[in-house]
């Protein structure tokens, strides 16, 4: 049987198996089998935009947005670091930021997708429209990555002030909810096609797992505590 690793996973297994199916949803949209998907969730949400649901979803769709939950993320695990009296609580928001820079925008370009609306011939098509910055979704993968290192700060908070640690299912809304409300407003708004934001939560899931290797802050407060 596999060890389980320090970081909750088994080895490095988690991490391929993510990038293993990154590179299976490209192919099959390379391959013609997933366009008919796309656009018929396109057309559907275009057909049941009624105005007021449209603007509760634009509304939701900047719980993705990095310009504004990144820095109220970097603000708690900062707040984290005072109380700790250290600069590990602030790294994994600095090193996902990073990593999401470095590993969406490179495959934006190569992608060469084009949005769901846009008047390019045959836009949902990929490695098609240079232009095209469509895939993969970069707001699906911020909500999945910020939002992981919301809940470990908002624990570190907790556990410094003598309080406790948020229930399970608590920390498990705090992770999923946010994904699932932008991949959904994403596809229903036509800003993304639906692989699209299904790939970014993939990626998102990638750099998640990579921002769980750094050096623990969870560990640190419990060593300092000792």
């Amino acid at each position: 049987m596999a060890s389980v690793d320090r970081y909750g996973g088994r080895g490095w297994w988690p991490e391929i198996g993510l990038v293993a199916g990154f590179a299976l949803v490209t192919a099959a949209l390379a391959a013609g089998l997933l366009y008919d998907l796309d656009l018929a969730a396109r057309d559907w949400s275009d057909a049941h935009r009624p105005r007021p649901v449209y603007l509760a979803a634009r509304v939701l769709n900047f719980v993705g947005s990095a310009n504004l939950v990144a820095p109220i993320v970097g603000l708690v695990c900062a707040a984290a670091a005072v109380r700790l009296r250290s600069v590990r609580p602030v790294l994994p928001v600095v090193a996902g930021f990073v990593l999401a820079y470095g590993l969406v925008v490179p495959l934006k370009m190569v992608a060469d997708r084009a949005a769901p609306h846009s008047p390019a011939a045959d836009p949902e098509l990929i490695f098609h429209h240079p232009p095209g910055w469509s895939y993969p979704s970069g707001h699906v993968a911020n909500a999945v990555y910020l939002y992981g290192v919301l809940a470990v700060a908002i624990d570190l908070l907790l556990r410094s002030a003598g309080r406790p640690v948020l229930p399970p299912a608590a920390r498990r809304l705090v992770r999923v909810a946010p994904a699932a409300v932008v991949l959904a407003t994403t596809t229903y708004l036509g800003f993304h096609w639906l692989t699209d934001g299904l790939a970014g939560l993939l990626i998102g899931l990638f750099i998640s797992r990579l921002v769980q290797r750094l050096p623990s802050p969870q560990r640190q407060y419990q060593d300092a505590r000792a």
